[in-house]
C-alpha cells in the first residue's frame, strides 16, 4: 500500500508536470510574433466577427504570429492614428479609408510594399479603382481590403401606392425629382428621399458623385456643373422632397428612416443590406443605379478601406502574411462577404455567384464599373471638409448654391495649387 509520503510525491510530480506542461504551451505561445491591427468596423456585430474569424484561422494555419485586434470608433480613428505616427507607438497593420491613404503615406510612415508585391504577382488582378487608391508617388503602400459604392434603395409598396412601377426606377435626375415628389406624402411624414448630409466624409462621398456625372469633379467645382449638383441637393431640400434634417444625417440615421417609411428611397451601400434583413426582414424593395443627368455620364463614389503596414513595425512579414492570407483566393470571398464588401479585383465567375445571383448586389456589382477613386491628395480630409462645410451652408440656407460654390471652389483650387 502507498505511503502517505509516496502519495505526497507522486501529487508533486503530477502538478509539476501540468505546470511545466503550461508554461510549455504559454512559452509556443508567446513565441509567436504579435501583429497589432487597427481598425474602425466596431467591437460587435458581422464585420467585428468576420475579424475574429480570421484571426483564428489565420493562426491556426501557421505557428509564428498571431494577431491582437483593436477597434476605434470612427469619429476618433485618424486622430488616434496621427498620434501613434507622432509617439511612434503605430500599429503594424491598419485599415485606412482610401481617401485618406495618400496623406499617411504622403508622411512617409508607411512601409513601402513594392518588392512583396511583385513577388506576390497579384497586383493586376486588383481593378483600377481600388488600386490606384493604394499609391503615392508612384509606388505601393498597401493593398485593397474591398470595395464598395452606392446605388438607389426604393420601398416597392410606397412606390406602388404612388403608382410607381420599380422595374423601371428613375435613371436621370429628371426622373429622380418626379420620383421623389410623388413618393413625398406630408399627411404620413413620408418624404420622397434620404441620404447622409451630416458634416463628415461620407457626405462627401456621396455628393461628390453628381458632380462628376456632369463631367466636372473636385478640381472644377465652381463650374456649371458643380452649381447643378448642389442645386438638385437643395432643390430636394426646399420642395419638401427630403428632410432638412438631413443635414444632421449619417450612417446610423438613413436605414432607420427608410425602414420606418418615413423615406420611400435612400442612397446607401451594399454594407446596409445585412442590417435590413436582420431589422426589417419583410420590408421589400428594390436597389437601382444612382440617376445621372440626361446629358452626362453614370459616375459614382469609390468606398472601402486598404491595407497599410507601417514602416516601424518589427513584424512585417507576419503582417504581409494575414493581409495576403485575406486574399487567398480559398479566403477571399468568405472576407469580402463578411465585411459586405464588393470585391476590389477580379474573381473567377464562381467565386462571383454571391454578387451576380443577388439582383440587388448585382447592381451595386455593375456600378462599381462608373466607381471613382477620391484623390488620392495628401491634404484630402482638408478638401472634403471644405465640400462638407458647403453642403452644410447651401442645405440650411445660409448660403445660396452660387454663393456656396463661389466659396468652396476657390478654396479647394488654392489647397490643390491650382
Amino acid at each position: 500500500m502507498p505511503t502517505m509520503k509516496s502519495r505526497l510525491l507522486s501529487l508533486f510530480l503530477i502538478v509539476t508536470l501540468v505546470v511545466a506542461g503550461g508554461v510549455s504551451i504559454a512559452s509556443a505561445q508567446d513565441d509567436r510574433q504579435e501583429v497589432t491591427i487597427w481598425h474602425y468596423w466596431g467591437d460587435t456585430g458581422t464585420n467585428a466577427e468576420t475579424v475574429q474569424k480570421f484571426k483564428e484561422r489565420w493562426e491556426a494555419s501557421q505557428d509564428e504570429c498571431s494577431l491582437t485586434i483593436r477597434s476605434i470608433p470612427t469619429a476618433d480613428f485618424k486622430r488616434e492614428l496621427s498620434t501613434a505616427i507622432l509617439t511612434g507607438n503605430t500599429p503594424d497593420i491598419a485599415v485606412i479609408d482610401n481617401p485618406d491613404f495618400a496623406m499617411f503615406a504622403s508622411q512617409g510612415v508607411l512601409a513601402e510594399l513594392d518588392e512583396r508585391i511583385a513577388e506576390w504577382g497579384q497586383a493586376d488582378a486588383y481593378y483600377d479603382g481600388p488600386w490606384s487608391s493604394t499609391m503615392w508617388n508612384g509606388h505601393n503602400y498597401g493593398v485593397p481590403v474591398g470595395s464598395n459604392t452606392l446605388a438607389l434603395f426604393i420601398n416597392n409598396a410606397l412606390a406602388e401606392e404612388a403608382g410607381l412601377d420599380v422595374s423601371n426606377p428613375p435613371q436621370t435626375w429628371d426622373d429622380l425629382m418626379e420620383w421623389a415628389a410623388a413618393l413625398t406624402n406630408p399627411d404620413k411624414n413620408q418624404y420622397g428621399i434620404t441620404l447622409i448630409g451630416e458634416r463628415n466624409e461620407t457626405a462627401t462621398f456621396m455628393w461628390l458623385p453628381f458632380v462628376q456625372q456632369t463631367g466636372e469633379d473636385i478640381d472644377s467645382l465652381d463650374s456649371e456643373g458643380g452649381r447643378a449638383a448642389l442645386q438638385l441637393y437643395v432643390d430636394l431640400v426646399e420642395n419638401g422632397y427630403m428632410s432638412p434634417e438631413v443635414v444632421n444625417y449619417g450612417f446610423g440615421d438613413i436605414p432607420g428612416q427608410f425602414m420606418a417609411g418615413n423615406a420611400a428611397m435612400m442612397i446607401n451601400g451594399p454594407w446596409v443590406i445585412n442590417s435590413l434583413k436582420a431589422e426589417a426582414p419583410d420590408l421589400e424593395y428594390t436597389v437601382a443605379g444612382i440617376p445621372y443627368p440626361e446629358d452626362g455620364q453614370p459616375a459614382n463614389g469609390l468606398g472601402g478601406e486598404n491595407f497599410s503596414i507601417f514602416a516601424n513595425s518589427d513584424v512585417q512579414d507576419c503582417a504581409w502574411d494575414f493581409i495576403t492570407y485575406t486574399q487567398a483566393p480559398e479566403n477571399i470571398v468568405d472576407w469580402y462577404a463578411g465585411l459586405g464588401f464588393l470585391p476590389s479585383r477580379d474573381l473567377p465567375e464562381e467565386q462571383t455567384t454571391l454578387w451576380t445571383e443577388d439582383p440587388n448586389m448585382a447592381v451595386f456589382l455593375d456600378q462599381m464599373q462608373y466607381a471613382r477613386a477620391r484623390g488620392p491628395l495628401p491634404n484630402w480630409p482638408e478638401v472634403s471638409e471644405v465640400v462638407q462645410l458647403m453642403l452644410q451652408e447651401a442645405l440650411t440656407g445660409q448660403m445660396s448654391v452660387d454663393e456656396a460654390i463661389s466659396t468652396a471652389g476657390p478654396q479647394i483650387a488654392a489647397m490643390l495649387g491650382r
